[in-house]
């Protein structure tokens, strides 16, 4: 897998610039259903700021009139319901969206003209699952399941409403494939959906991320003064989602990869880190850590912790120090530090090291998520460069 080159954050404020510029010039009247999903996106950041609370108010106004008349409003009115908040919503606005259901519901023989034929329509309707009357859910519920084919944003979307509504979609996960030359607004609803619902497909979010890599500059339209992004507001609110989720929850192998670990480090951790198999990847890098102290010293006949004893901690007499963090070990700051140093690299051993080796990977014991063995590798990566820095005496070091 080749590394990835994004950079999340200005990703981030990239799209939250074309989200506000979109907000800026739309009309709530002629377009309720993007305007919500602009909305939408920039809820889910917390943003609660004046400008955001008039669109809410604006949208209210456009909810509570004549919004509902049409079947087109169901979207909007439950993504208004889910933006406002269930508890908070009028119960006429409740009533439109049961009505509209109801009678789409009724009329299912002319299903491709239907409302609920719509997956977008459809995930909103999920989103304000609480308003809906019972029976009405269990049809609606019925109606997604005889309609997850087609296209992947299409399949992707009636997953999602499944799953929004607490049902399990457990047999529809192999519909839910992407095969690499899907369209972008495809490829970012996928990614999207493996980020909002982490772990119900089996796939390295990774993967995905570095599929939108590739087509990134495809977002953008060609040949105007001003760059603009071409896809639509709820395909722009579905990735900037995706961003935040990845900025506020990083996937551990976006981490890993991401993370200047020291070569030597990642060369005998990445496999085992990819395999979800932490204890393993920490424990070779300690190996890997006990290794080159050994190297660099000339001593290779002692435990770890004797090894950090007899070349980093005799501060008392520093003379005979074969590695030394820094110039000033004569000094009070200076033999601070060096202590400090040479118990990180002892505790290394002791607290990560020893116990991966003395107990079977399952025991109780070892347990261990990607999060805290990135923490591991991260203060193994950290005394290693410290060593690679510091000053080797050999000479000092008796045979």
């Amino acid at each position: 897998m080749v590394p990835l080159n994004l950079d999340f954050y200005e990703l981030k404020e990239e799209i939250k610039r074309e989200i506000l510029n979109r907000l800026e010039r739309i009309d709530i009247y002629d377009h309720p259903l993007d305007t919500c999903w602009l909305i939408y996106a920039m809820q889910k950041e917390g943003d609660n700021n004046f400008f955001f609370q008039n669109l809410i108010h604006e949208l209210e106004n456009w909810a509570t009139s004549d919004a509902g008349k049409r079947d087109r409003d169901l979207g909007p009115l439950s993504l208004y319901v889910h933006l406002k908040g269930e508890s908070e919503t009028d119960d006429k606005i409740a009533e439109k969206i049961n009505l509209i259901l109801g009678n789409n519901i009724s009329k299912l023989v002319r299903i491709k003209f239907n409302v609920l034929n719509d997956p977008v329509q459809v995930f909103c309707v999920s989103l304000s699952k609480k308003l809906i009357e019972p029976n009405i859910r269990n049809e609606l519920t019925k109606i997604i399941e005889k309609n997850i084919n087609g296209k992947l944003t299409r399949k992707v979307l009636f997953t999602a409403a499944l799953i929004e509504l607490g049902e399990n979609p457990e047999r529809f996960k192999r519909a839910i494939t992407i095969e690499g030359n899907e369209e972008i607004e495809d490829v970012i609803s996928f990614l999207w959906f493996i980020e909002r619902y982490r772990g119900f497909l089996e796939i390295e979010v990774l993967e995905i991320w570095a599929l939108f890599e590739k087509i990134y500059p495809a977002l953008y339209s060609k040949g105007e003064s001003e760059n603009r992004f071409i896809i639509s507001n709820q395909t722009l609110a579905f990735l900037y989602e995706a961003i935040l989720k990845e900025i506020r929850e990083p996937d551990p192998n976006i981490l890993f990869d991401l993370y200047p670990l020291h070569p030597e480090i990642k060369k005998v951790s990445a496999e085992h880190f990819k395999n979800r198999k932490y204890v393993s990847a920490v424990f070779e890098a300690t190996k890997k850590l006990n290794k080159m102290i050994q190297e660099i010293t000339g001593i290779k006949n002692k435990s770890e912790a004797e090894l950090v004893q007899a070349t980093m901690k005799q501060i008392g007499n520093p003379e005979k120090l074969v590695i030394v963090f820094n110039d000033f070990i004569h000094e009070d700051s200076g033999k601070n530090e060096q202590a400090g140093l040479a118990y990180i690299a002892e505790g290394i051993f002791r607290a990560f090291r020893n116990p991966k080796g003395h107990e079977p990977e399952d025991h109780p014991s070892l347990e261990m998520g990607p999060y805290e063995a990135l923490d591991q590798l991260i203060t193994i990566d950290y005394i290693w460069r410290r060593i690679e820095r510091a000053k080797i005496n050999k000479s000092r070091q008796k045979p």
